[in-house]
């Protein structure tokens, strides 16, 4: 394939692309408005409505946890590994992989140990689980449990309950970035659809095939012709969309979310191979029909590869994750690659000229 004459027909078409003023306007506006406003409308009341403050990381903070009352004689200045204690008082120890229930624990260290239904107080914790525990001037770091009272305490948890906005983000942030993947996927039906049929009916077409070009270099040039476009007023699309939301989200979460590796894979990977898949099948149905408008009713359809994994995604049954990401790239390649060698098999110029309507 000789590349200069397939740029020579992206060109031409390219060309007679700029004198569509409508169509270049609505190209531009529909990825703004679909990708950027909506968006917009979406986040704005939602980082109004949610607090600034996230909620304390353990359920129950204020329920007092039960206090043995036939606690045992204390157990003092020794080190205790592996063991589990019930109702039993505890001073100066040092507690390691241990399960306590209903205990008094005073000026003791515990690492890697549950506590349950007792109170800890003047101690140091690290790694440990407490259920319905009171904590008293105690201090621990990598803890986990429910039902806590902290009195005087400095306790800091692994495992923290979610804020309203960290459960809404990651849904919201899957329905924008379906709004980029199927936005190039579907402006091909505005461009494509016109590629040969449009110039077949404007009698502009005889001359381009009349020339030495093979249909392979042609239908190379027709396809970035479309391709270019729709994935050019995509990227701007997408540039302002992630801006402006940073803007809008770094006061509520203190840094930017965006773009990270599932939207960058999503703009640089699937969006152009769902992108490519439309121009190919615009391009191959154009040259089947005589109409425009028959071109574009038809290429409506070819977007439902798209729409099958934007259904997956409003319906939860599919996350996008990178792997996800990389298997739907994967698969529209291989679609693309299928439909570029049928269209080159089944493209026969000399019917397109004999046959003009």
């Amino acid at each position: 394939m000789r590349w200069r004459n397939a740029w020579i027909v992206m060109r031409k078409d390219l060309d007679e692309f700029k004198k569509q003023k409508l169509v270049i306007g609505s190209i531009i506006a529909m990825p703004i408005v679909l990708g950027v406003v909506l968006p917009l409308a979406m986040f704005v009341p939602m980082v109004t409505m949610v607090p600034l403050e996230r909620p304390y990381d353990v359920d129950g903070l204020l329920q007092i946890g039960n206090l043995p009352d036939d606690a045992s004689a204390p157990w003092t200045n020794q080190t205790v590994e592996n063991a589990s204690f019930n109702a039993t008082v505890f001073n100066h120890m040092t507690l390691m992989n241990t399960h306590l229930s209903n205990c008094i624990i005073d000026s003791c260290v515990l690492e890697n140990t549950t506590v349950m239904d007792s109170t800890i107080q003047n101690s140091s914790l690290s790694s440990s689980y407490l259920m319905n525990v009171t904590v008293i001037r105690s201090e621990g770091t990598g803890l986990d449990g429910r039902y806590i009272l902290a009195v005087s305490s400095s306790l800091v948890f692994t495992k923290t309950k979610p804020s309203e906005i960290d459960l809404v983000l990651p849904m919201m942030f899957n329905m924008v970035l379906m709004i980029f993947i199927i936005v190039p996927a579907t402006l091909p039906t505005i461009i494509a659809t016109y590629s040969i049929v449009g110039e077949k009916n404007n009698r502009s077409l005889e001359p381009l095939l009349a020339t030495p070009t093979t249909d392979g270099e042609l239908l190379a040039g027709k396809i970035f012709s479309a391709f270019i476009p729709s994935m050019g007023s995509t990227l701007l699309a997408f540039t302002l969309g992630v801006v402006l939301l940073d803007v809008v989200l770094i006061p509520k979460v203190g840094y930017p979310l965006l773009p990270n590796i599932t939207w960058i894979l999503s703009m640089f990977l699937l969006a152009p191979t769902a992108c490519l898949m439309s121009v190919l099948a615009c391009v191959l149905v154009s040259s089947k029909v005589s109409d425009v408008r028959a071109a574009q009713q038809l290429g409506g359809f070819i977007v439902m590869p798209v729409v099958v994994l934007m259904l997956g995604v409003l319906s939860g049954f599919i996350f996008l994750s990178p792997v996800i990401i990389c298997v739907f790239a994967g698969l529209y390649g291989c679609l693309d690659l299928g439909l570029f060698y049928f269209a080159k098999a089944i493209f026969n110029r000399e019917k397109i000229l004999t046959k003009w309507t």
